[in-house]
């Protein structure tokens, strides 16, 4: 997964965040998105969506042990970043958390880091083919099997969160509503995440609680105005 981000991002990649990484991002999606073009290429299933979310057509066959997901065209999932608005009532620029439009890059890396924080294993299979509309991209997740008369909580993901080292980040540094009490920050890796909703979550047939969908950003040591600075920065650990 992070060598395909890689790959997307190119040579001399270093990671978008902080208020002056939003100059940089209109160029960096126009070079991505050229070499998302180049990807191995899946197809379309022949069975119809299980259903359309924010950020994803999701495929579910019956009896299937796995999750197949598509972006929606030209669009790549969000991710967290800091910008600076003008205050009205002090006529000063402050520093604020916001959500934007994630790199292709940025959604494979969320992935990794899925994987390796939090034990959620998604496969990258490319790009999406049959379709003449902006590329669209494909990963594949287990299918975790749930009671649903027991579905995760938010209690659960803030329990979750806090036994993996997160602190909740105060909705005071945050631009949008929809992500108020849902996002954590973990400073000794610099890992960044919200829209960690409770939806976002499932109870398997064992209690275990599982994310299988969060908003995740890195955020390098120094990078951040706002966010205490990362010990160091988060890297995959090794088998």
């Amino acid at each position: 997964m992070l060598q395909s981000a890689a790959r997307l991002a190119g040579a001399g990649h270093s990671l978008h965040f902080g208020c002056q990484s939003g100059k940089l991002i209109p160029a960096a999606r126009e070079s991505e998105l050229s070499r998302l073009l180049e990807e191995s290429e899946v197809g379309i299933p022949a069975y119809p969506p299980s259903f359309v979310g924010g950020e994803h057509t999701v495929f579910i066959p019956d009896q299937s042990e796995t999750v197949l997901k598509h972006t929606l065209p030209g669009f790549y999932g969000r991710i967290m970043d800091e910008t600076k608005l003008l205050d009205p009532r002090t006529f000063q620029n402050k520093t604020r958390l916001m959500m934007r439009a994630a790199l292709p890059s940025e959604y494979l890396r969320r992935w990794a880091v899925m994987d390796d924080v939090f034990g959620m294993t998604t496969h990258y299979l490319g790009k999406v083919t049959g379709s003449d509309r902006e590329p669209q991209m494909a990963v594949e997740q287990p299918f975790i099997p749930e009671d649903e008369n027991l579905p995760a909580t938010l209690e659960d993901a803030e329990a979750f969160f806090e036994a993996h080292g997160f602190e909740r980040v105060d909705d005071v540094h945050i631009i949008n509503p929809e992500v108020h009490g849902v996002t954590w920050y973990r400073q000794r890796d610099g890992v960044l995440v919200t829209d960690a909703h409770a939806r976002n979550f499932r109870r398997d047939l064992d209690g275990v609680i599982i994310p299988v969908d969060l908003v995740i950003a890195l955020v390098p040591p120094g990078a951040s105005a706002l966010l205490p600075p990362a010990d160091r920065l988060w890297e995959p650990m090794e088998d």
